[in-house]
This record gives C-alpha cells, sequence and structure tokens, in this order.
C-alpha cells in the first residue's frame, strides 16, 4: 500500500483479475490484530469468487452484521487475493501484531504476512488466503472428521481450500512457526572475556553484545507448548488429500531441531525418519503430494520466517509464463533472507538423495533452490508397485512432474464438465479436443518425444450405452539429475565427451 499526503490519502492496486491461472496457490496462517470486513465487502471481484465456491451467506451475514465472531474476523474462509495491498488492507496489523505462541528463533510475529509478501514480490499470480485461528492451535490447519466438502460450514483447515477446484499448490507458514520449538537454541555467540577493571567516564558504552545476559522472556517461552509430532501433521494432511485432491501439492519447510555435534539448529532427525517410514510403508505414495525443503531464511533483522512464499510465488509466476511443468530450480528467489542454517555441499547432497529435499542455496548474493525433489515419484502406486528397484522411478521424483500431473487433472476435470451438458457421447469432438490439447503440450515441451505419437496415446474405451470413457497414455519430459562428463588429456589436448552410463533423470 502506498501512502501519499501524509498519510490521508491511501492507494490500494487492485490489478484485473486474470481468466486463466495455470498455477494458483492457497495459504493458511495466522493473522493477528483487527480486520476490516469493510474493506472486503468493497472488493466486488473478490466477493464474486467467493460466491462461486460457496460462500454467499457468510457473505451475507457480514454485510448485515449477523455474522458469528470467527466470521467477523474472516476466520477459515478463503480469500483470493491479487496483490500484497489487499491482504494489508484487509488486515492491517497482521505483520506487527504479536501471536501467542513465542519461540526464541521464529519470534513472536505471525509468518503468514511475510509470505504474502514474498508471494507477490517473487511474481505469483493469485493467491488464496485462509486466517487460521491462533487458539485452534494445529488442529486448525487440519480437516474435521465430518468434513464434506460440498458444505462449507463443516471445512476447515486445508479442507477450506481444497473444496476450491483451481487451487494447486499450498503453504501453511504458520503451521511451520508452531514446528519450531520455543526454546531451540540459536547459533552460540563468541563470549569475550572480561576486561581489566579501569576507570571509564560516564556515559561510556561498555555493551559488547556477546556476553551472555539474562534473559527476561525466558519464563515466558517455558509456558509455550512442544510442537506437535511431524507424523501427526502428515497424517492429519496426506489421507484426507489423497482421496479429495490428488492433484493437489503442498510446500512445506521440515521442522527445526538442535544439533549437538555442529552446536548449531539443523533438521529434525525424527522428522527425517518419519518421511523414511512411511515412504517404505503401504501410504508411501501419498508424499508424491509434498515438497519438502529447507532451511528456512533469516534476513539482516535476524528474524527467522518461512521459504515457502518465494518459491510458491517463483512456481506460480514460471508456471504462467512457460508452464506448470517448468522447474524453479536454479532461479534467482526474491528475497532479503539467507538461507539459515546453512548447508555445507555434503549434507545438501545427502539430504537431496535420501530421504528427498530441496535445499536453498546463496551464491554470489543471490538465494536459489538446487533441485524441485520428492521423496516418493509422481506416479500412481500401481505404476512401480510390483517392481523390484525403485530407482529406476528417480526421473519422476520431481516436483514439476507432479505439478505437470496436478495441472492435467484439473484442465481434463474442467473439460469433462463443460462436455458433460454440451456434447453427445457419440459425438467425435471430445477426442479431438484431447489430441490438441496434448500435442500443445509436446509442443509447449511439457511431453517426450519428437512427434505427437511418441508423446501421448489416446484410446477411446467402448463400455456400456450413453458412456464416453479414453484412456490417456502420457510420456512427461523430466529434466536431468546429473550429466557426467569425462575429460581425458590425449597427446597433450583436453577433450570432453558424455560417459553413456553417466546420465540419470529426476
Amino acid at each position: 500500500m502506498q501512502q501519499w499526503l501524509a498519510s490521508r490519502v491511501n492507494l490500494t492496486p487492485r490489478p484485473r483479475p486474470r481468466p486463466n491461472v495455470a498455477l494458483a496457490v492457497a495459504m493458511l496462517g495466522h493473522c493477528p490484530g483487527p480486520v476490516r470486513v469493510e474493506r472486503l465487502l468493497a472488493m466486488a471481484d473478490t466477493l464474486t469468487e467467493m460466491r462461486q465456491i460457496g460462500l454467499g451467506p457468510v457473505l451475507q451475514r457480514l454485510g448485515n452484521g449477523t455474522a458469528s465472531s470467527g466470521e467477523q474476523q474472516l476466520q477459515q474462509l478463503p480469500i483470493p487475493l491479487q496483490s500484497r495491498a489487499e491482504f494489508h488492507d484487509i488486515f492491517p496489523a497482521a505483520g506487527t501484531t504479536d501471536t501467542e505462541y513465542v519461540s526464541l528463533l521464529a519470534g513472536r510475529r505471525a509468518w503468514l504476512p511475510r509470505a504474502v509478501d514474498d508471494f507477490f514480490a517473487n511474481g505469483g499470480e493469485k493467491l488464496w488466503l485462509v486466517a487460521i485461528p491462533e487458539s485452534e492451535g494445529l488442529s486448525g490447519f487440519l480437516p474435521a472428521p465430518n468434513t464434506l466438502l460440498h458444505e462449507p460450514a463443516s471445512l476447515r483447515g486445508v479442507a477450506t481450500v481444497a473444496a476450491i477446484p483451481e487451487v494447486g499448490s499450498l503453504a501453511l507458514p504458520d503451521l511451520e512457526r508452531l514446528q519450531v520449538p520455543a526454546r531451540l537454541a540459536d547459533v552460540p555467540r563468541v563470549r569475550l572475556d572480561n576486561p581489566s577493571p579501569r576507570f571509564l567516564p560516564c556515559g561510556t558504552v561498555i555493551d559488547d553484545d556477546h556476553r551472555e545476559r539474562r534473559n527476561s522472556g525466558e519464563m515466558e517461552l517455558s509456558q509455550m507448548p512442544d510442537p506437535a509430532p511431524f507424523n501427526q501433521l502428515l497424517q492429519g494432511i496426506l489421507p484426507f488429500l489423497s482421496e479429495h485432491r490428488p492433484d493437489l501439492q503442498i510446500l512445506l519447510t521440515l521442522p527445526l531441531a538442535y544439533a549437538a555435534e555442529l552446536d548449531t539448529p539443523a533438521p529434525d532427525p525424527a522428522a527425517l525418519q518419519t518421511l523414511r517410514d512411511i515412504r517404505d510403508g503401504d501410504s508411501g505414495h501419498r508424499l508424491r503430494q509434498m515438497q519438502f525443503v529447507f532451511p528456512y531464511l533469516r534476513g539482516a533483522d535476524y528474524a527467522l520466517h518461512s521459504p515457502v512464499g518465494i518459491i510458491s510465488g517463483r512456481q506460480s509466476a514460471r508456471a504462467q509464463q512457460q508452464g506448470p511443468w517448468r522447474s524453479v530450480a536454479g532461479q534467482p528467489l526474491q528475497t532479503d533472507g539467507l538461507p539459515y542454517p546453512a548447508q555445507s555441499v555434503a549434507a545438501t547432497v545427502a539430504l537431496r538423495n535420501d530421504p528427498g529435499i530441496g535445499i536453498l542455496r546463496a551464491r554470489q548474493g543471490r538465494v536459489t533452490l538446487d533441485d524441485e525433489r520428492l521423496v516418493m515419484p509422481a506416479l500412481h502406486p500401481q505404476d512401480y508397485a510390483h517392481s523390484n528397484d525403485l530407482s529406476r522411478f528417480d526421473g519422476f521424483r520431481a516436483a514439476e512432474i507432479m505439478r505437470l500431473l496436478g495441472y492435467l487433472q484439473r484442465q481434463l476435470r474442467a473439460l469433462g464438465e463443460q462436455l458433460l451438458f454440451t456434447v453427445d457421447y457419440r459425438d467425435p469432438r471430445p477426442r479431438l479436443l484431447l489430441e490438441r490439447f496434448f500435442r500443445h503440450l509436446q509442443q509447449q515441451g511439457a511431453l517426450r518425444g519428437a512427434t505427437a505419437e511418441e508423446a501421448f496415446h489416446i484410446e477411446e474405451i467402448r463400455s456400456r450405452e450413453g458412456q464416453m470413457i479414453y484412456e490417456i497414455r502420457i510420456a512427461p519430459a523430466f529434466p536431468i539429475d546429473q550429466l557426467r562428463l569425462t575429460f581425458s588429456n590425449l597427446n597433450g589436448q583436453w577433450q570432453g565427451r558424455v560417459n553413456p552410463g553417466g546420465i540419470s533423470h529426476v
């Protein structure tokens, strides 16, 4: 928001809504402080989209003053945003108001406002925002046991955006903040020896900012609850999304723990073991919907915050420009923070290979994501259930492939709903539309193959009268993970060649 004339005139930019967004993102988090409902009610395009997903009765209650206290705080209500100014217009003090949960590293401010700013700063197109009540803790982010997607009153947490067909990516910045242990220690500072006693004039500053001093907030930190077990978090989200929204991708930062051997915070080994246990179990295929990243970001003010805003914003922008199948790995990310705690090359390779984590790295003043890695292949479990060597499917352990498959599911669902009441099942046009759609994907580089016949295959299945069934097989493109180059010196001249056995795909 820009302020003019000594704050007497405020300008709130509202970009024109884009009709077709390749990757709409949703964020769930805390929005403490006052809420200006009247500003939301003045956004005509926003209200129209909210009514289209079944929130008309809630908006009517907000307009006539009969809304409940939770509705007046806009809690558990998905709100579509086109700019960061719209968020700060509705929640003016969300980034400066203290939260109920306080921790030594994560501070006392909500992470959602910063993630919203990062999303739009990195080119994000459209953001669905859901304010979660702080008093509900972890349960506020999880779906209720009696959730019905066609009943807006039963929706809570992740379920509120699962009912929005266009949403393809989900971020939970304040859930990550709740997972940071309250008393987790920072990197210890070097303590200097006490100086020898000597006379100093009054007013001389002698604080070197290194010596240990009493922390007045230690009692407050001791009263903070412990983070919920990581497996409880995953078990509350993955089964629900696997059943109701298998096309949705979740961006989540690994929780922290203290590493005594490094004397610094590090990825929680219990969380890593949880991922390995789930991966090796019967429900491991559900992890294909999770894109785990690490580490967090830390600015010049030493405030820790989540990286999901910059990553999801760049994913949204790149999907709009070049397609959802394009990776953001190696792309510069707009942020004023640096990865914390920084990871060595050995730690980066270890986390990337097992269990499969994307690592943020800082090079020459730029922050980039080294790889969009997944724990499990972005495939249906039947595709590899009977294979004894899962390494041959490593080429599909890429988040951009999951985004492509999710994009296809949403596009084909929308096409099917459009044709349901307008085309006879014997009409040849649906097949022609499908062929044109997939041929366009092949030309854009989303599918492998020099020709359309190599990239996809569409077969019509004749079953019962009145049914229209098409079986579609595709060859999604995936980037080269490692390319091994061999340099040899022959008679004083260096020559290079590609090792045929040194190529693997991700």
